[in-house]
């Protein structure tokens, strides 16, 4: 829960950079988002019950 409240904190942050035209940080946030959505599929993935079917 904490790295999807991460990513939604680091999308309004990316927004707010795109209303001030600032890219370099705007592209800094694109890629700490990128790291915590993967973080989050991963922990998902990695605790989910693989008994139960699809």
């Amino acid at each position: 829960d904490d790295n999807k409240d991460l990513v939604s904190r680091l999308m309004e942050a990316h927004e707010l950079c795109d209303e001030l035209k600032d890219v370099a940080t705007a592209s800094l946030i694109e890629n700490w988002i990128d790291e915590t959505e993967r973080r989050v599929w991963f922990l998902f993935e990695a605790t989910r019950d693989r008994n139960i079917s699809p």
